[in-house]
């Protein structure tokens, strides 16, 4: 079971506190969920495993979880990009394509089926193959596997859920701060407004 550190925070509570452009783009990610309208059904089935072996949210109501996926979707589809790229990798689109298929031929090769048909061990296996940039497959042969893993698939994935504040509930983070501003400028303590975490065993931890 999962310890709750900030049990009972809601970062929306504090919406009242946030500029109107602040507010709606906010909002919007909690009640605008974009529709799937760039990968294919295969490859969006295929993202969304990878993305619940990465950051898990079964022990969370389905109310409650962050939806990944379609926001990487939404991403390639409206062409978001880093503002920078490796020298030995492809566009976002096509690491991205050629990522889900390298995450297939490896589960065939390791397993003999498709990523999402694996169990949990299996896709964690396969996923670790590719994470020390060792696994089989042709794919991997034109995509650095390692770097396939760290700069896209874990910084997009990761990136996604934690712009979300239901992820911000999680962390106890307090949510923008203008126009109310800073205050507590002393060694990173929480502002009067923030939740204090709690340990397991039930006391607030010191700042």
């Amino acid at each position: 079971m999962l310890h709750d550190r900030y049990p009972g925070w809601n970062v929306l509570s504090q919406r009242d506190h946030w500029d109107e452009a602040t507010r709606q783009v906010v909002l919007d990610r909690v009640q605008n969920v974009p529709p799937f309208r760039h990968l294919d059904h295969h490859q969006r089935r295929t993202l969304e495993a990878i993305c619940d072996r990465v950051i898990p949210q079964a022990h969370r109501p389905p109310t409650k979880r962050v939806p990944i996926a379609p926001w990487i979707d939404r991403n390639m589809a409206n062409r978001v990009l880093n503002g920078f790229r490796f020298e030995d990798m492809p566009a976002n689109d096509d690491a991205w394509y050629w990522g889900l298929q390298g995450v297939d031929e490896t589960a065939k090769e390791l397993f003999g089926s498709e990523f999402v048909d694996l169990d949990g061990a299996q896709q964690d296996a396969v996923l670790q193959a590719i994470r020390v940039g060792e696994p089989p497959g042709s794919i991997w042969q034109r995509l650095p596997a390692k770097r396939w893993w760290i700069h896209v698939a874990l910084r997009q994935i990761c990136g996604v859920y934690y712009a979300h504040p239901y992820a911000w509930d999680e962390i106890g983070f307090g949510g923008p701060a203008y126009p109310r501003g800073y205050a507590a400028l002393n060694h990173g303590a929480p502002e009067w407004w923030e939740p204090r975490e709690v340990s397991p065993e039930g006391g607030e931890v010191a700042s």
